[in-house]
C-alpha cells in the first residue's frame, strides 16, 4: 500500500528520499510519474535517461548470444532489469559495484539482489577485471561513473587489455561515456586507441549528453 500511494502521488509531485554515500555523495531515490529512479545530484544512475541510453546501446551488442555478461557498475540495477525482464535474457550476469550503499539501494528499493542468474560483487572494477577468467564473457557493459565524473581507470591500457582478455572471441563491449569529456589512452583518443588494441569501434551519441562505444573483439591484439 505505501508503494501504491507513492506511485499515485508521484503523478502530482516527485517524492524524493536522500541517502548518503561516502563514495557517490547524496543519492536520491525518487518516485516520478509512477516510476522510481535513482539519481545523484547531477546525474541519473538508474531507470531514467540512463535506462533509455543503455536500452538503445543493447540493440547493437546481441545480448542473446552471450551466455555470460559482465556489468561494471551496478547502479540501481537498471541494466539487470532491462536484460532479464525486458529482453528475457537467460544467461548469467556478474555485476561489479564499488559502493556498498548502491548495492543496498538496488536490493531494498529496486528488488535487484543475487540469485541463480545474478552474482553481485562489491569490488573495484579496475582491480576485479584482472582476476576474471580468459575468454569468459560474451558481453561486457561498462557504466562507471561517480556522479558526472568518469574514473581515471578508463584511461589506462591495463584496463582495456584486461577487458580484451576476458571477452570471448567476437564478443561485445558496451561503454557509456560523455560527449563533452574526451578520454585518452597513451595520448590517443580512446576510440583510436581501442582500434589498435584489438577492437572494432562504433560510436553512437544518445540523449545529447551520452556517447556510447560499441566494441567487438577482433582476432588478435
Amino acid at each position: 500500500m505505501p508503494n501504491l500511494l507513492s506511485r499515485l502521488l508521484s503523478y502530482v509531485m516527485p517524492l524524493t528520499r536522500t541517502i548518503h554515500s561516502d563514495i557517490n555523495g547524496p543519492l536520491e531515490v525518487t518516485w516520478y510519474q509512477g516510476r522510481k529512479v535513482l539519481d545523484t545530484r547531477h546525474a541519473n544512475y538508474s531507470y531514467g535517461s540512463l535506462h533509455r541510453v543503455m536500452r538503445y546501446g543493447l540493440l547493437f551488442v546481441a545480448p542473446e548470444r552471450a551466455s555470460h555478461t559482465l556489468l561494471l557498475g551496478l547502479g540501481g540495477g537498471s541494466a539487470v532489469a532491462m536484460l532479464q525482464q525486458e529482453l528475457h535474457y537467460q544467461g548469467h550476469i556478474t555485476a561489479i559495484e564499488l559502493d556498498p550503499v548502491i548495492i543496498q539501494i538496488a536490493d531494498t528499493e529496486f528488488n535487484i539482489r543475487p540469485n541463480a542468474q545474478l552474482n553481485i560483487v562489491c569490488a573495484d572494477a579496475f582491480e576485479w577485471v584482472h582476476t576474471a577468467l580468459t575468454n569468459h564473457f560474451g558481453l561486457i557493459i561498462v557504466d562507471l561513473f561517480v556522479d558526472l565524473a568518469l574514473p581515471a581507470g578508463l584511461q589506462t591500457t591495463t584496463f582495456w587489455q584486461a577487458l580484451w582478455r576476458i571477452l570471448r572471441p567476437d564478443g561485445y563491449v558496451l561503454v557509456n561515456t560523455l560527449t563533452e569529456v574526451p578520454l585518452y589512452v597513451e595520448n590517443e583518443e580512446l576510440p583510436v586507441y581501442l582500434e589498435t588494441a584489438g577492437f572494432t569501434v562504433k560510436e553512437v551519441e544518445v540523449e545529447l549528453l551520452n556517447r556510447l562505444l560499441i566494441l567487438q573483439k577482433t582476432a588478435s591484439a
